[in-house]
């Protein structure tokens, strides 16, 4: 539970947390089957990334739910880069690098000969996690990042909405149905806690929509940072649906035309006018035009989701976008 009064709960904000991604992720790669809405994308990082970048990713996750500090937020900007985590894990204090570690080599039992190297030296620890780290990012996160940040943007959008229709206690019932806001506090069901201990929430908590938290809520609440709380986002199941989705053929382009296309590929992950627009840097009426002619011709289709209308390619359209043959 963590208990927020007036003034904190008006310091909630969004971010994504491209750093605690890749500990979410690493944590659905432990699993022995990571489930059906990851089992594609299990399936493609496996190939992608180095094997022993892959076993040196997952020994620094351990058990069913242990994601350790030192893959906490990154604060700052609203839309972090990886770019900025070899900083951040250079700032780490040396008292909590040692304790992740600790953790870690509990949890393997002293069976981890790389972890227990770590332990002895912080700057070859911090050297080689930041490595790590790249080589995962590279091959198991960055082909997806691009339609992830769509719909955390998408998702943060529908958030703020709820806020401002109900309040801030109604936008955080509405984050998770492991969520639940009580009137002075978040009580978090079935949470996977990160942490040592409760934080005072004195800047209030950072919710960050992820690809990989789902079905859990995964809280980190440990100083010297501060509380957050990483959900399922919105809609990630379609993030690996289909394999190339930002670049359509040269003959489909052809054949309905660059932009169009372009627009078309955008929708393989659910969107709304306004996102595909920003998102591709084309004027909403344009976009509104190309979606239209996509919809009449069966390959787009368009559903409502509140105030908003999304929209998403249909299995025809993902077949003549994407199909190598016909």
């Amino acid at each position: 539970m963590i208990e927020l009064d007036a003034a904190q709960l008006s310091r909630v904000r969004f971010a994504v947390s491209p750093l605690w991604e890749v500990g979410l992720a690493a944590l659905v790669l432990r699993r022995p089957d990571p489930g059906a809405l990851f089992r594609r994308w299990a399936e493609q990082s496996r190939r992608r990334v180095d094997a022993s970048a892959l076993d040196r990713m997952i020994a620094l996750t351990a058990g069913h739910d242990f994601v350790p500090d030192i893959f906490s937020a990154m604060p700052g900007s609203e839309q972090p880069d990886i770019s900025e985590a070899p900083a951040h894990l250079r700032a780490l204090p040396d008292e909590l690098l040692d304790r992740d570690l600790a953790r870690l080599d509990r949890a393997h039992q002293g069976r981890s000969r790389w972890i227990q190297s770590l332990m002895e030296d912080h700057a070859r620890a911090r050297g080689e996690i930041a490595d790590v780290v790249a080589e995962f990012w590279h091959g198991a996160i960055a082909p997806h990042w691009e339609a992830f940040r769509r719909l955390a943007r998408a998702d943060i959008a529908r958030h703020a909405i709820n806020a401002a229709d109900g309040g801030q206690g109604a936008m955080l019932d509405g984050i998770h149905p492991g969520v639940v806001w009580t009137g002075s506090a978040l009580d978090i069901l079935g949470a996977c806690e990160t942490s040592f201990g409760p934080t005072p929430a004195e800047d209030g908590v950072l919710l960050t929509p992820s690809a990989f938290a789902w079905p859990h809520v995964h809280v980190m609440s440990n100083a010297p940072f501060q509380p957050a709380i990483a959900y399922g986002v919105r809609g990630f199941g379609t993030l690996w649906e289909t394999e190339g989705a930002d670049a359509p053929s040269p003959a489909v382009e052809r054949l309905v035309g660059s932009r169009r296309a372009r627009v078309a590929a955008a929708i393989a992950t659910p969107a709304t006018t306004t996102e595909l627009a920003h998102a591709l840097g084309i004027a909403p009426a344009t976009v509104s035009e190309h979606l239209r002619t996509l919809t009449d011709a069966r390959l787009a289709s368009a559903l409502r989701d509140g105030r908003s209308v999304m929209y998403t390619l249909t299995d025809l359209g993902r077949r003549v976008l994407f199909a190598e043959t016909f």
